[in-house]
């Protein structure tokens, strides 16, 4: 639908609602992108996989229970000698 403006003033102030939009939109992508950096960060996913596993383990059996475990003391030894 074309609209049909009857001065120089309502020009001006739809151009101005639009810049404003504008605005409003860059800063929502903004957040948006530093929201999904957040979400991959690799602390975060570290954190995301050692819960994984954590419960893995808690849920699990006999033998299961015993060699996961053995492995997340070895991981978890090796990543607290290399800081």
């Amino acid at each position: 639908m074309k609209k049909i403006y009857t001065s120089y003033e309502e020009v001006d102030k739809e151009l101005e609602i639009l810049k404003l939009e504008r605005e409003i939109s860059i800063r929502k992508i903004g957040n948006d992108a530093e929201e999904i950096s957040q979400l991959f960060s690799p602390n975060k996913i570290i954190r995301q996989g050692l819960a994984s596993l954590g419960s893995t383990v808690k849920n699990s059996n006999g033998i299961k229970t015993l060699v996961l475990s053995t492995v997340l003391k070895f991981l978890f030894n090796k990543f607290i000698k290399k800081k």
